[in-house]
């Protein structure tokens, strides 16, 4: 096997487990695990814009408000259920930017047609939020935009899309990447219902 394919098998679990998770401490784990992952996978992580769209996916999410008052803004409400349904639509998408960054750090190559695609998806995702960071901040949105698609244009070939060197799966790599499978189920157990009934305090956790 390709530590490619072994690479991409390990993400899909690891996704499968954050889709799954629904408390918001789960949640904030599993993308803090994975931004652990995938900045050991050598891809860089910034701190600001990850605040900027957790702020403004949380904010955007008071439109409907529902749960306990906060406080309010005029006659408009802020509250605590929406704030927290906008958190956890928030981490969901900064976890899945990661996990695809995890993913494509080793540039992998499903077989047949549907399988290209898939790996072409997930190229230009990584390609898109890696070099959005790199337009410089004044840059007006048209035209960042632009010089972003042709910046990707300009790098995506079927050689730089491909493998340069193949490297294949040593017993070493099955052992790290069932571990890290394993560190996101064990997050999942413990926040599940059995996970509660011998850890009652994870109970209490939003």
């Amino acid at each position: 096997m390709k530590y490619s394919s072994l690479r991409l098998i390990s993400g899909a679990f690891i996704i499968l487990a954050i889709i799954l998770s629904e408390s918001l401490v789960l949640r904030f784990l599993m993308t803090f695990y994975i931004i652990v992952l995938a900045l050991n996978s050598g891809r860089k992580f910034r701190l600001l814009p990850n605040i900027i769209l957790f702020i403004s996916i949380s904010l955007a999410n008071t439109i409907t408000p529902y749960g306990l008052v906060l406080f309010s803004i005029g006659s408009y409400p802020i509250t605590l259920g929406a704030l927290i349904n906008g958190a956890n639509k928030a981490l969901l998408l900064i976890s899945f930017i990661y996990a695809s960054h995890y993913m494509m750090s080793s540039r992998p190559q499903i077989p047949g047609k549907l399988g290209h695609l898939i790996s072409m998806q997930f190229y230009y995702f990584d390609r898109l939020t890696t070099k959005w960071r790199q337009i410089e901040k004044k840059t007006p949105i048209i035209g960042a935009i632009d010089q972003l698609l042709l910046g990707i244009e300009t790098e995506i070939d079927e050689d730089s899309i491909k493998q340069t060197e193949i490297k294949y799966v040593k017993t070493k790599d099955v052992l790290i990447h069932i571990l890290h499978i394993s560190i996101a189920l064990l997050l999942l157990f413990i926040f599940s219902d059995m996970g509660k009934n011998i850890l009652p305090f994870i109970a209490q956790l939003p």
